[in-house]
């Protein structure tokens, strides 16, 4: 015997997306070494930054034996080097290329280098067809790089840490550089790769003028080290963790049309705190974080480090939809947070599921997350404990479900909109729960007994 149900959604559960997300974690990939960021060709293959210079190739959970590209030659690494980033174009089907933002051991300059997919395999880039995009010479051993992204304009967004010292030999930004307009170091550089080579400066940039003494491709300013930062896929707005000195870690937000340059305070303030006053003007003008918690000196266990992560706008996980998903590093702990836009309030939720050395996330083109942990060398794939959005098959084969899992009354599941289930005597539908909308096109038939 057998039960037909065809089901046509017309909506999906919005009920479901107002519940609190509790954060599952199922690993995704493993075998990875010291992996620092993910880019996603598609919703089922990525690259993956490593900090020994190499970008690896994952598809369907599955790790390439061989590097996408090896650029070990060229860096090292050690803790503050080797690569930072990776980011793929918007148009990387077409033009295949691979921008890399890594540690140049030769004279310790960070550099923004574009790679081209090979002609004749697109399991590897070609690297003979690296062109330097950007070259930043640091003077400083720390804080060199952060993340870099394309966002909703077209324009490639670059962070830049304060250059300290890794030693703590120079802390708090001694030099000033964050604040400083003549330095790049501290800073959101927005460059258009798209026009001129390497690349030429957007109109729209805050100190476009080539007579004002100010980097051109400055776009934002007041930062420690920003490692990881993200816009909004849906909203464009845009996400800076920043790691702080040692009391405050901060979470920056910046809407999207905001007035550019943003000053986010460093080092004039730590998080929302004053940290020093020498120097700072017009502070009335700063940033505030949209939040900060105690870091090292302040919260009993000497450990905090910030890594930001993404707002959630994948379609399997209804309740996780818009909670913005961010960690630490040094805590492994793993936050949820959704913002009011309309009063520009917060709830923060702490998840129970944590991650050592939780280095950063990534983003599908799905809009489904990942978290990368360094040590471990796995990825995670971020899911939650809620209703699953599914597509169709037999009810009681797992491969055929998102989920993997025979659906129970545990497992609960959605049916996707216009898709058919066949349910088989292996696996008897004992219960039916309908939330949202229900409508019957013509022809359309619900079964049921």
């Amino acid at each position: 015997m057998r039960f037909l149900v065809l089901l046509w959604l017309t909506t999906l559960l919005t009920p479901v997306a107002a519940q609190t997300p509790v954060i599952q974690l199922t690993p995704y990939a493993t075998g990875l070494f010291h992996p620092v960021d993910l880019a996603a060709i598609n919703a089922s293959t990525f690259l993956v930054g490593q900090a020994n210079g190499q970008v690896r190739l994952i598809s369907n959970g599955t790790l390439n034996p061989t590097p996408y590209l090896d650029i070990g030659n060229l860096v090292q690494d050690l803790e503050y080097n080797g690569i930072f980033g990776i980011c793929l174009h918007p148009d990387y089907a077409s033009n295949g290329y691979l921008y890399v933002q890594y540690f140049r051991k030769s004279d310790k300059a960070g550099v923004v280098a574009r790679y081209t997919r090979h002609a004749t395999d697109p399991n590897r880039a070609d690297p003979a067809s690296a062109l330097i995009i950007l070259t930043i010479p640091y003077p400083g051993e720390g804080h060199r790089s952060g993340r870099m992204a394309f966002g909703p304009d077209g324009y490639l967004y670059i962070t830049t840490g304060d250059s300290e010292r890794g030693d703590r030999g120079s802390i708090g930004d001694p030099n000033g550089y964050a604040q400083n307009l003549q330095s790049p170091f501290g800073k959101l550089l927005r460059i258009d790769v798209n026009s001129g080579l390497p690349y030429a400066i957007p109109p729209t940039n805050p100190y476009a003028s080539p007579t004002d003494g100010v980097p051109d491709a400055l776009y934002a300013l007041g930062l420690r080290n920003p490692w990881r930062w993200s816009f909004d896929r849906l909203t464009g707005d845009l996400w800076i963790a920043d790691v702080g000195q040692d009391g405050w870690d901060e979470l920056n937000f910046m809407p999207a049309g905001a007035s550019a340059p943003q000053n986010y305070g460093w080092r004039c303030y730590e998080g929302s705190h004053p940290y020093i006053s020498t120097g700072c003007t017009n502070t009335a003008s700063f940033v505030t974080p949209l939040l900060d918690y105690p870091a090292y000196n302040n919260n009993g266990n000497r450990t905090a480090s910030i890594t930001g992560g993404f707002v959630y706008r994948g379609s399997r996980y209804p309740s996780l939809y818009g909670w913005y998903v961010y960690g630490d590093w040094s805590q492994g702990t793993i936050w949820t947070l959704r913002r009011n836009a309309a009063t520009g309030t917060y709830q923060n939720v702490t998840q129970a599921a944590t991650v050592a050395n939780l280095v950063s996330f990534g983003e599908g083109t799905d809009g489904e997350l990942y978290i990368l942990s360094f040590q471990s060398g796995t990825i995670y794939q971020i899911g939650t404990d809620a209703i699953r959005s599914v597509q169709s098959g037999n009810w009681h084969d797992p491969a055929t479900w998102d989920c993997a899992c025979v659906p129970t009354a545990s497992r609960d599941v959605i049916i996707a909109s216009t898709h058919r289930v066949t349910v088989a005597q292996a696996a008897p539908l004992r219960s039916l729960v309908l939330q949202g909308a229900l409508a019957f096109v013509a022809g359309g038939v619900l079964t049921y007994p």
